[in-house]
């Protein structure tokens, strides 16, 4: 439901691995007062994408993790799966942080002036493979040289032909 994306757009602006929100900073972030089940049922923070408002976090690759009705807080994570940091010159301090899920993958770059996050679907990240790289799929994308890569791609919604058999890959 598009009225709590500014929370997912909340969380993708974020640096660090953990978020922890009160219910009404949450609330502040998306303009409206949560309905009361929020308040009173742990599983309207269940991470389903059959809730409506937890699409806002794990499509962004965030998940919850704990919430404490009693004191209204809620603590959300991002998977982390790579952080890398490099002093540069000055002395200040460069990073990079990956973060994934099985739908996402977020790239976080930090420095001394600036930082930027931005995530990708893992649809995405196989177009760019291909149109950076298609020799690892082949000589065409139709013709792929390793077994495991047709089955990715046909999972994520390409048409992929099996170049011996002429056949369309079976996912």
């Amino acid at each position: 439901m598009r009225k709590y994306r500014p929370l997912g757009n909340y969380l993708v602006k974020q640096h660090e691995v953990t978020v922890s929100l009160t219910f009404q900073q949450i609330e502040q972030i998306l303009g409206f007062a949560l309905p009361p089940s929020a308040y009173t049922h742990r599983a309207w923070w269940a991470n389903s994408l059959s809730h409506p408002q937890a699409g806002s976090w794990l499509n962004v690759g965030w998940k919850v993790s704990k919430v404490n009705i009693e004191k209204k807080t809620v603590l959300l994570i991002r998977p982390l799966i790579l952080s890398i940091y490099k002093v540069i010159d000055n002395g200040e301090t460069l990073s990079l942080i990956a973060t994934m899920d099985t739908e996402n993958l977020a790239l976080i770059l930090s420095g001394p002036n600036a930082s930027a996050t931005t995530a990708y679907s893992w649809k995405q990240i196989i177009q760019i493979l291909i149109d950076v790289n298609p020799h690892m799929f082949g000589n065409l994308t139709r013709q792929p040289d390793h077994s495991i890569f047709p089955e990715m791609l046909a999972k994520l919604g390409y048409t992929v032909v099996n170049w011996e058999t002429n056949e369309s890959w079976k996912a």
